[in-house]
């Protein structure tokens, strides 16, 4: 018995050593992962410029690309096609700045004023909840509820005052960020020009470059690209304009103070899924709220029916299937991108790090779906799915490639259509027109063209 012993002895003291080793290795990648963390945002912060200029590059070109080959497709040569549309970016940053700095409109006065007004609206809040509790007083006997509601409402007074006292500071320190982004955005705007004109030359030498191995890579990147990237900031873009006009206009039929910043206000929370649009018009509401709540109510709703119109009827056409992400995901997503996006570049960082956030991750789940199912010869994508939900497929045969696009429901759309067509032209007795869109729909998944 006594060499068994021995044995289970060296067995102990083995299985006590690879213990201790694998948690000095844990314990030393954590701290390894902590340290790879600071030096991330420390190189974050030293290349937030550069980082910046990339990022607004590919802003302004997924901005443009379709007004360039519309363009192009009217005949008109890339280059001056491609002037012609820097030309109507900037009459439209032009009439943006014109509606925020003119004194007929007066959005930045509007904002000023809505920031001295934040104190007055905490004082009828409080003398609100104190006639409340005066009234009912009998059923709220609790003095140390209202010494804590009367303390949080001295503290959030002292705040916004405090918060309207350093306006000037604010506004100072605001103006040195937006110095900054102007800066950034003019090299973007130099670059995407030139990219914007070999976009098409730069597509096929990228495709020359890796050879036919890689074609169905390089598509699959194209296609998510193209829908993702594409498809969200242009979408987002044209729904929050249209949100902070048809708010704006809303507001100022009410009588709201401030409509312009109110309107500005509810367009740029449209960035923020789910809870965004919700935020302008509960402020809106509070802001009306003291003077009349007919009039809060009746904004609270008009901005509820105004998005939910764009919801309804716009954002269908122009956003389609170009993000599916789950809520829980997208908070995640938002605020990680927002984080990072305000240690680059401040608040105007933080405004663009979440608006890149979010098709950045949906073009991450596209690759990673793709090689997946081409990996491992298994769907991932199911029509009752959660983080990976698509289109349900009428055999056991699957596309990684469809799957990683979204494409699959689109394309055979596309196949009924023209399906259709052809057997109404059966029916007359004349020969179906190949118009070439079936073609199209297998070839590019997304549909579209550089």
């Amino acid at each position: 018995m006594a060499p068994f012993e021995g044995a289970s002895r060296a067995d102990d003291a083995s299985e006590r050593l690879m213990t201790a080793r694998r948690r000095f290795f844990t314990v030393w990648a954590l701290v390894g992962a902590g340290l790879l963390m600071v030096a991330g945002a420390y190189v974050l912060n030293l290349l937030a410029m550069p980082l910046g200029i990339v990022l607004w590059t590919i802003v302004i070109v997924f901005l443009l690309r379709e007004p360039v080959a519309r363009f192009e497709r009217w005949g008109i040569p890339r280059l001056y096609g491609t002037g012609l549309a820097y030309v109507l970016l900037f009459a439209l940053l032009g009439l943006v700045s014109y509606v925020i700095f003119s004194p007929q409109i007066g959005v930045g006065v509007q904002f000023r004023e809505l920031l001295d007004a934040v104190p007055g609206y905490v004082r009828s809040l409080t003398s609100l909840f104190n006639d409340l509790y005066a009234r009912y007083s009998d059923y709220l006997q609790d003095e140390t509820v209202r010494r804590w509601v009367n303390s949080a409402a001295d503290s959030l007074l002292s705040f916004t005052s405090g918060l309207a006292g350093s306006s000037a500071t604010t506004l100072f320190a605001a103006g040195t960020s937006i110095a900054n982004v102007f800066v950034t955005v003019g090299f973007a705007l130099v670059i995407a020009f030139w990219m914007l004109i070999d976009l098409p030359r730069l597509g096929a030498e990228v495709r020359r470059l890796f050879g036919p191995r890689y074609a169905d890579d390089l598509r699959m990147l194209h296609a998510s690209a193209t829908r993702v990237m594409g498809g969200y900031i242009v979408g987002t873009v044209v729904q929050c304009t249209i949100i902070g006009v048809c708010c704006g206009v809303l507001f100022t039929l009410l009588g709201v103070e401030g409509p312009a910043a109110l309107g500005v206000i509810c367009g740029l929370m449209n960035i923020i899924p789910i809870v965004g649009p919700w935020i302008g018009g509960v402020l809106a509401a509070v802001m009306t709220l003291f003077n009349s709540p007919i009039l809060a109510l009746a904004a609270l709703l008009g901005t509820i029916v105004v998005q939910q119109l764009v919801y309804t009827f716009v954002s269908p056409r122009i956003m389609s299937n170009a993000v599916d992400i789950h809520p829980a995901l997208t908070f995640l997503v938002l605020l990680a991108g927002s984080a990072v996006g305000n240690l680059m570049g401040g608040l105007m960082g933080a405004l663009v790090g979440a608006l890149l956030s979010i098709p950045v991750v949906a073009m991450a789940k596209s690759v990673f779906v793709y090689y997946f199912e081409r990996g491992t010869h298994r769907r991932i994508v199911s029509p009752e799915g959660v983080f990976f939900k698509g289109a349900e497929t009428t055999d056991d045969a699957f596309d990684p490639l469809m799957d990683a696009t979204g494409a699959k429901s689109a394309r055979a759309a596309a196949r009924r259509a023209h399906g259709e067509r052809s057997a109404g032209h059966a029916t007359a007795g004349t020969p179906p027109a190949d118009d070439g869109e079936g073609s199209r729909a297998s070839t590019e998944p997304d549909g579209s063209t550089d």
